[in-house]
């Protein structure tokens, strides 16, 4: 089993926190780092390992606050990879975490809900 991943939130770019031992992935914060792909390209390393050998269940909660346009494909991209557990025959399902004032970030959820064959739960905090 691959070890968990945390990176340590900063101004600038998420906390990231993939449990291996429960399951559980959280990405929450800000994410507009300066170079999206020296930030996010590392995480996609560490999600094509993991689906090599999966828990029988992932939870990615996502309780972004804001991300960027640049942000936007590789927050899509690690979602994606639910689907890739799901069709080894995994369960996986995605928490959206989003205020109650925050439209955008419900608007966004939705709309990755729809594009998404991943279990979808909108969850207003």
């Amino acid at each position: 089993m691959i070890e968990s991943l945390h990176l340590v939130a900063t101004e600038d770019t998420p906390l990231v926190d993939f449990n291996t031992t429960t399951g559980i992935f959280k990405v929450s914060g800000r994410s507009l780092p300066e170079d999206a792909l020296v930030f996010y390209k590392p995480i996609e390393d560490w999600l094509k390992a993991y689906v090599e050998d999966p828990l029988d269940m992932t939870t990615m909660e996502m309780s972004v606050d804001y991300f960027n346009s640049a942000s936007t494909r590789y927050i899509f991209n690690i979602l994606m990879t639910l689907e890739d557990l799901i069709d080894a025959g995994k369960e996986a399902k995605i928490i959206w975490n989003y205020r109650k004032d925050d439209d955008m970030i419900e608007a966004k959820g939705e709309e990755l809900e729809s594009i998404l064959e991943v279990p979808f739960e909108m969850k207003m905090i």
